[in-house]
Parts: structure tokens; C-alpha cells; sequence
């Protein structure tokens, strides 16, 4: 029975300039390394020569090439394509991770809260904290309390980290 290295062999041999440039058999494991590039007319088109270790000039990328897109559009891949937050979304989450901290929450509780509106912005859903409200002051106080119908300038920490409509919501992240 022929092997397919002694069928390989054979058609090199038969095809001669019009085959591959070169053949190296190697005696670790008889193996057999056939080159893809053609013998004739590789001076001709360069730039259609693709290997490895060829990196095309900018000039010569086209405008369809995955790596102008990629940089032209760093975020083509994140939400809505996937669950990766955008840099939109990113520079929210870190301006809010900013702000609960400075009311008081800690980190872990900042980062967690942070992420659930990330969801929250995408599902649209128009609900509101109260730690993202400029109106809310040290204390869990509420400086706009009666246009927000609170019941009182006092809140708990509970509320204050309650999904909910306020009529007196001003974002402070704006």
C-alpha cells in the first residue's frame, strides 16, 4: 500500500518547475514539509502574497479588513452583539462606582449596584436609585424631598438603593 507521503512524492516529481519550490523531508518521523509558495511569478504580485510572517502596509489594507474595523469601531463586538459592556457603558459604570462610594456604600456594594443599572439602562427601564439623585445628601437625606413626595428629609439605607420613579430625580451623572 502507498502511503500518501510516497503519493506526495510521486506528483512533486511528475510536475517538476510547475509544482511547489521546494520539498524538505525531515528524519524526525519521516515527515514531509511541502512549501506553498509557486516557483514562478513571485515577483509578479507581492502584495497578493499573504503568509505568517507578512504584514501588509496601511496603503494596502482594504476598508472591509477586521483590523481597521476593530479600530475604527472598538466597540462592534459589545452589547448589543454580546454581553460586553461598551465604553459608553464602562465610563458609566465607573462614574457611578465614583458617586455610591462617595455617598457612603462600600466598594463591593458600589460595583454590584453599578452593574445591576448597567442592565438596567439596557432593558430601558426608567427606574431610578436614589444615590444616583443629585438631591441626595449626606446622611441618606433628601434635599428635594417634597417634590418627591419621601414623607420626610430622612431615608433609610434600604430605600436609598431601591429601583423606582421619583418625581423629583435629578441625575447626577448629567
Amino acid at each position: 500500500m502507498i502511503t500518501w507521503v510516497e503519493r506526495t512524492k510521486v506528483a512533486i516529481a511528475q510536475t517538476g518547475q510547475n509544482g511547489t519550490a521546494k520539498t524538505d523531508e525531515t528524519a524526525a518521523g519521516r515527515l514531509l514539509a511541502v512549501s506553498s509558495v509557486p516557483a514562478v511569478a513571485v515577483t509578479e504580485l507581492p502584495e497578493r502574497l499573504s503568509t505568517v510572517l507578512a504584514v501588509p502596509l496601511p496603503a494596502v489594507l482594504e476598508k472591509h479588513d477586521s483590523s481597521i474595523a476593530v479600530t475604527e469601531d472598538p466597540d462592534r463586538w459589545c452589547w448589543p452583539h454580546s454581553q460586553a459592556m461598551s465604553s459608553s457603558e464602562i465610563e458609566t459604570f465607573q462614574s457611578r462606582l465614583s458617586r455610591f462610594t462617595d455617598r457612603g456604600l462600600s466598594y463591593d456594594d458600589a460595583e454590584r449596584y453599578a452593574d445591576k443599572l448597567v442592565g438596567r439602562d439596557r432593558e430601558l427601564d426608567d427606574r431610578r436609585l436614589c444615590v444616583e439623585c443629585a438631591h441626595l445628601q449626606v446622611r441618606w437625606r433628601c434635599g428635594n424631598w417634597k417634590a418627591a413626595n419621601a414623607g420626610g428629609r430622612d431615608l433609610s439605607r434600604d430605600f436609598v438603593l431601591i429601583l423606582q420613579r421619583c418625581p423629583g430625580f435629578t441625575n447626577a451623572l448629567a
